[in-house]
C-alpha cells in the first residue's frame, strides 16, 4: 500500500541504519564516508539517502534569539489541552524526545525559541477569547495557534486567520500537510486552518473500532481482518457478530453494566455512521461554496439499521446514556478491558489506555454502510480535533511561514516516525494485520466541514436520536433545514467578503 506514514517510516528507518547522523540532536550533518565511487565504481550510500529526505526551499535567515509563540487551545474529555509543540526536556517518552529533537533543529537554525501559551479548553472559552482580543489590539501577541476545530472555523468566518495559501513559504502541496484537509477544508480557495505531520492530534481524535479478539475465539467468529481486505467488512457484517455477543454474566435476568455486550457504543459514533456512507453532512462544491449534503437514502437506510442492534439492550450498551456512566468515559475502557464486549467503537486517542488490558485485541475501520460504498470512511471527530492557523495579526508573515513549513517538514522526518512506532509498537496493534488496519483507519479520515461549523446543529441533533433511542431522522433532517441554510448562506458570504 502507497501509504506516506509507513513510506516515510520506511525511509526514516532505512536513514537511521545508513546514517544515524541524518537525526541526531541538532545535527544535520551526514557522518563522513567512504567514496567508494573513487573506489571502483559504487555509490555513495550516504549522498542517496540524503536525496531521499525532500525538504523545504527556505532561505538561510537568523532571527538573534526572536521567540516564536504559539497560542494552545483544545476541548477534551479529559480537560486537557492538546500541546504538540511544548517539549522541555528528553523525557525517555518517544513522542516526547521527538518533539523536543525537532524543536531543537528549528531553533538552532533559525535563531529562535519557541514558546506556547496554554489556554483552558473548551469550545468558546479562555483560548477563542485570547485570540480574538489578541487580534482586535493588534497586538501580535503570539505567531501561530493550534485551535480546536470549532474555534478555528469561528475564527475563519470572523475573519480573523491568515489565508495559508497566501503565507509567504507555505506550501500546502507537500506532502507533510494533509491533502485531504486541504482539499475538504478550503472553501473559496481560501485555507485558513489545517493540519499535517506537524501535530498528532489529528490522528488522536480519528474516530476507530477495536474489537476483543478473545471474544472472537470464544463465539467462534469470523475474520474481521479479511473482511476489511476483501472490501466486506459492512454494517450488516459488523451487525450480525455484535447480535451474537450477550451474557447476564451476573444472572439477575436484566441487561446492565455487569453483563457482556456485542458493542459499546459511543454517543459520537453517530457521526461515524453517517460519514461511512461516503456521505458528508455539508461537502465544498465545484464553486467553493458549502452545501447541504447530508441527507439521502444510504444515510436514511444506514442510521435505521444501526439502530437496530443500537436501540437492543441485550445487545449494546450505549455507555454515556447509562446511570452508571462518567463523561470521562472510564467506564467504558473498564468494560472493554473485563471482556464484556466485543467492539468499543471510541477514538485513537483512547486506545492508548489499554496498554495493560490482558485479553487481545484489534483495530478496525468503521464499516462501509453497505458494499456499494466505493471506500471505508473514518470521521475524524469534529470536538477532539485541532489545527494550525495564523492570526491575521501574526508580526512577520514571512517568518512564521517559514518557520512553520521548517517545522512541518522536520516533523514528517523525526516526530510522525516516533508517534507512528509507539502507536505499532506500544499503544495500538498487538499484531500485523492491525498495522494494516491503522493505515486504512488513518487514510480514510474524512473532514466534514458539517460537523466543524455545526450546521444545522445535526452534529447534536444525530446523536440525541441515539441519546433519546428515536429512530425519527428524516423528521428531524427536515425540521433543521431552515436553520441549516441559514448558516451555510452566512458563512459562504463571510468567506466571499473575506479580502483575498
Amino acid at each position: 500500500m502507497k501509504l506516506k506514514i509507513l513510506r516515510v517510516f520506511c525511509v526514516v528507518l532505512t536513514a537511521l541504519l545508513i546514517l544515524p547522523a541524518l537525526i541526531s540532536c541538532g545535527d544535520k550533518e551526514a557522518s563522513p564516508t567512504v567514496d567508494t565511487a573513487s573506489e571502483g565504481g559504487g555509490t555513495d550510500v550516504a549522498t542517496e539517502a540524503e536525496t531521499t529526505l525532500h525538504m523545504p526551499d527556505l532561505p538561510e535567515i537568523e532571527w538573534g534569539g526572536y521567540e516564536f509563540n504559539f497560542l494552545i487551545s483544545s476541548n477534551d474529555e479529559l480537560g486537557k489541552v492538546k500541546n504538540d509543540i511544548k517539549a522541555d526536556e528528553q523525557t525517555g517518552d518517544t513522542v516526547n524526545d521527538a518533539r523536543y529533537e525537532r524543536n531543537l533543529k528549528i531553533e538552532e537554525k533559525y535563531g529562535i525559541k519557541l514558546s506556547t501559551l496554554e489556554c483552558n479548553a473548551g469550545t468558546g472559552g479562555d483560548g477563542l477569547r485570547k485570540f480574538r482580543a489578541s487580534v482586535a489590539a493588534g497586538d501580535a501577541s503570539f505567531d501561530a495557534a493550534f485551535m480546536g476545530g470549532y474555534d478555528a472555523c469561528v475564527l475563519a468566518q470572523e475573519g480573523m486567520l491568515y489565508d495559508l495559501n497566501s503565507l509567504p513559504y507555505i506550501d500546502l502541496a507537500n506532502e507533510w500537510w494533509d491533502q485531504k484537509a486541504n482539499a475538504d477544508l478550503t472553501i473559496k480557495d481560501r485555507m485558513f486552518y489545517t493540519t499535517g505531520d506537524i501535530s498528532t492530534a489529528d490522528n488522536d481524535a480519528t474516530y476507530v473500532i477495536m474489537f476483543n479478539k478473545t471474544l472472537v475465539k470464544n463465539y467462534g467468529l469470523e475474520d474481521f481482518y479479511q473482511s476489511v481486505y476483501d472490501d466486506k467488512w459492512t454494517l450488516e457484517v459488523f451487525k450480525a457478530a455484535a447480535s451474537s455477543v450477550h451474557e447476564d454474566l451476573n444472572g439477575n435476568g436484566e441487561a446492565d453494566v455487569e453483563d457482556r455486550f456485542g458493542i459499546l457504543i459511543w454517543d459520537d459514533s453517530m457521526m461515524g455512521i453517517v460519514n461511512s456512507t461516503g456521505t458528508k453532512c455539508c461537502t465544498v462544491n465545484q464553486n467553493g461554496e458549502i452545501e447541504l449534503t447530508i441527507y439521502n437514502d444510504k444515510v436514511v437506510n444506514a442510521i435505521a439499521s444501526f439502530f437496530e442492534v443500537a436501540f437492543d439492550n441485550e445487545i449494546s450498551l450505549t455507555y454515556q446514556r447509562s446511570k452508571y456512566a462518567g463523561w470521562d468515559g472510564v467506564l467504558s475502557l473498564d468494560m472493554f478491558s473485563n471482556d464484556q464486549a466485543l467492539f468499543f467503537m471510541r477514538l485513537l486517542l483512547d486506545v492508548a489506555n489499554l496498554r495493560n488490558m490482558e485479553a487481545d485485541f484489534g483495530l478496525l475501520p468503521y464499516p462501509k454502510s453497505d458494499e456499494t460504498v466505493d471506500a471505508y470512511y473514518q470521521t475524524l471527530g469534529s470536538w477532539h480535533s485541532v489545527f494550525l492557523c495564523v492570526p491575521m495579526t501574526t508580526s512577520d508573515p514571512e517568518r512564521t511561514g517559514i518557520v512553520l513549513e521548517a517545522m512541518a517538514a522536520e516533523s514528517m522526518y523525526i516526530v510522525t516516525p516516533a508517534y507512528y512506532d509507539v502507536a505499532l509498537k506500544g499503544k495500538y496493534a498487538r499484531d500485523e494485520e492491525s498495522l494494516d488496519m491503522l493505515d486504512i483507519i488513518l487514510e480514510s479520515r474524512c473532514y466534514d466541514l458539517g460537523w466543524f461549523y455545526a450546521i444545522g446543529g445535526y452534529n447534536e441533533e444525530v446523536m440525541n436520536l441515539l441519546r433519546n433511542f428515536k429512530d425519527n431522522f428524516t423528521s428531524m433532517y427536515e425540521k433543521r433545514t431552515k436553520t441549516a441554510y441559514k448558516l451555510i448562506d452566512k458563512i459562504n458570504t463571510a468567506f466571499a467578503e473575506i479580502d483575498g
